[in-house]
Order: C-alpha cells, then structure tokens, then sequence
C-alpha cells in the first residue's frame, strides 16, 4: 500500500471518528489539509505493447506532458481549480487540485521513440510499443 493511501485512509477515518463525536452538521467545513493529488495509474501488456493507462478526469491534454528522459517515463499535469468564489462560501472539497508528477522505468523491451498517447473522457492513454526481436526463430527441419 501506497504512502499517500495510507495517509488518505487515516485521514478518513479522523474525519468519521471527528463527525460522531461532533454530530451531523451539513454546513461544517473540514480544517484545510494539503491536497495531494496523484493520478491512479494501470498498466498492462498485450502482445505487440504496454499500455499504462491513467485517470486524470478535468485535465486538458494541454495541462500533461510526456516525457521519456534516461529510460523512465515521465507523466506530469496540472489539474487546475477554475471556479470563481466570489460571494461564494465553499462547504466541501473533496477532489484535490494542483500539480504532479509520475515516473516509470522502462523496460529494454520498449521502443521508446514509438511510444504515442491519447485523451478520452478524462483517461490518459499511453502506449509503449515492444521493439522487434533482434533476431527470429529458426526451425529445424527434420525427415
């Protein structure tokens, strides 16, 4: 388990154990905590490929850079608070905001000048094409 996972789990329970000793109230504001934010990332293989798939929901292509810098590959973005609260009174906020960052070691096995990258529905997908085999298979022939 993750670090950050740990911690958001610890501070879910803080905020059920704070709420039954306070009571239900819907016009409560949580204390402000530092929103860390990390993209949930899946990958997977299929023959020709890798695919690293990752949720960035409300994050436009122009806010994520891909890199591939020393064999790791590199995901960074921005998901960016655009409300204006002018006159406005922010009960809850629950979805983090803000800056990161997500590095992966590449395989020998990835041809990383062939790696390409789409947006849909706010799910980033990458594709890590496998580089051809250096050499093929030679059947022996028997009688």
């Amino acid at each position: 388990m993750s670090k950050h996972r740990l911690l958001s789990d610890l501070s879910a329970i803080e905020q059920q154990l704070t709420q039954l000793t306070k009571g239900p109230n819907l016009f409560s504001v949580d204390q402000p905590r530092p929103a860390v934010w990390s993209p949930a990332v899946d990958i997977y293989e299929t023959p020709a490929s890798f695919v690293l798939t990752a949720e960035v929901p409300g994050v436009a292509s122009s806010d994520i850079d891909i890199k591939v810098v020393d064999n790791n590959l590199i995901l960074r973005g921005e998901r960016r608070w655009e409300r204006d609260v002018n006159g406005e009174t922010v009960h809850r906020l629950e979805n983090a905001y803000g800056k990161f960052e997500r590095s992966f070691t590449l395989s020998e096995t990835i041809d990383a000048e062939s790696i390409s990258a789409q947006l849909q529905r706010g799910v980033l997908r990458v594709e890590l094409p496998k580089r051809e085999q250096a050499g093929r298979q030679i059947q022996i022939k028997t009688e």
